[in-house]
């Protein structure tokens, strides 16, 4: 004899062997949800912009970035400090309150080298360096996404607004 087997009987067979079997709730569950991360752009803004009034900056070059360089000393007839070339500079890294968190100075005062663009630096240092000749002397004031962001690093707070003097002393 016959037993008439229905499509909506193989399905329901079906589900039950998938859901004995640990596979259907596998294939079913939600990924978690990706980590969102705030936009501190506005308030690194105002931070800046508060920075710029009170210290009576009125010398800075706004970037798309959001990015500033305040020149300090320029060469324009110098080399650039483009993508590619491998610089060197003297800094001091500071927080927004002074505090100084890194310094050529605290390592014998030895020119720091890299090579620009090459991401083997914060993002503010490969953007902003490129704005600067051999011999500037500079401040790049670098918002929090373009510094370390919402990773804290030694001394330096997550989503800090930081800021670098800086002095090309060589560029190759």
């Amino acid at each position: 004899m016959k037993i008439p087997f229905s499509a909506a009987a193989f399905r329901f067979v079906l589900l039950g062997l998938l859901t004995s079997a640990n596979v259907l709730p596998m294939a079913c569950t939600k990924d978690p949800d990706p980590v969102v991360l705030k936009d501190y752009s506005a308030e690194d803004e105002a931070i800046i912009q508060k920075f710029l009034a009170d210290s009576a900056i009125t010398t800075a070059q706004k970037q798309p970035s959001g990015l500033y360089y305040v020149p300090i000393v320029t060469n324009p007839n110098n080399v650039r400090a483009t993508k590619g070339k491998r610089t060197s500079v003297l800094y001091t890294g500071q927080l927004m309150d002074g505090t100084v968190f890194d310094a050529s100075s605290k390592h014998g005062n030895v020119p720091f080298t890299f090579v620009v663009g090459s991401g083997n630096v914060i993002r503010g240092w490969d953007e902003g360096l490129p704005l600067m000749h051999k011999g500037d002397k500079g401040m790049l004031i670098i918002p929090s996404a373009l510094g370390y962001g919402p990773n804290a690093s030694g001394d330096i707070p997550a989503n800090s607004v930081i800021r670098f003097k800086l002095e090309v002393t060589e560029i190759q």
